[in-house]
């Protein structure tokens, strides 16, 4: 079984619609089995993602997008996560313009998913809106809260990325747009529970490229593959092949 915990579906105002069923056969194609999925965060279209994990419940995982500025982000967020089939939020501070020590932000989102048990997926890039080294306080804040850093740091703070989640029972790592070296590093510092396979498609990647490397990393460790490409994600998500959710 494999997970991937970043992709991203819907239409953007730009860049071409990526459908459901297109996303399933890149899939099927090299033998993914379930996709956490979100829309653009500069393009939301939650609508999309909600008649995805309806009509493909098996294969998708839904994360919410809101914008914390915007009035009522909270009870948006609050009605999908309790009556609309969504797991988790999905957060994008370079496109919604906030930095992540910007507490009051996004701090009221935060609290509705931990009221539901949702898991976060964050950006945690290398540049002033999402620095890695941001995360250590909002762990710390919430450590009920599942956090999902999103490229680990990317190439130019990776290291702080993976001490972060080393520290930090609640962060995890996603793998996508990161280099192999970056990938192992993660692996071997944070430890191989705390790390998952992300290709972050379509913006960072593509499938058979994301999968080897990971595959690469990750078969240095004992049950390596396992964990990376399906059991971490099934744990913190909740489906199947899960155990202990911390």
């Amino acid at each position: 079984m494999i997970s991937d915990v970043s992709n991203i579906i819907g239409r953007h105002k730009f860049k071409p619609e990526i459908t459901a069923e297109a996303l399933l056969e890149q899939m099927d194609a090299v033998g993914i089995d379930k996709a956490v999925i979100s829309c653009y965060a500069e393009s939301i279209d939650n609508e999309y993602v909600s008649r995805a994990i309806k009509n493909y419940p098996d294969r998708f995982i839904g994360l919410y997008t809101v914008n914390p500025w915007n009035d009522g982000a909270m009870g948006e967020l609050e009605d999908a996560l309790a009556n609309k089939g969504f797991k988790g939020l999905y957060m994008n501070p370079l496109r919604h313009g906030y930095m992540l020590c910007e507490h009051e932000v996004f701090y009221p989102l935060l609290d509705v998913c931990r009221k539901y048990d949702a898991v976060v997926w964050c950006l945690g890039a290398a540049e002033v809106f999402t620095s890695p080294v941001f995360f250590k306080a909002i762990a710390e804040d919430y450590p009920d809260v599942n956090i999902i850093m999103g490229r680990m740091g990317l190439q130019y703070d990776n290291a702080s990325a993976v001490e972060i989640a080393k520290n930090h029972r609640n962060v995890y790592l996603d793998t996508s747009g990161s280099m192999d070296f970056n990938a192992h590093r993660a692996m071997k510092i944070s430890g191989i529970d705390k790390v998952m396979l992300g290709t972050g498609t379509p913006e960072c990647g593509y499938f058979e490229f994301e999968l080897m490397k990971v595959r690469n990393a990750a078969r240095a460790f004992p049950d390596g593959e396992d964990k990376v490409l399906y059991k971490n994600a099934a744990r913190v998500f909740h489906f199947e092949g899960s155990g202990d959710d911390r």
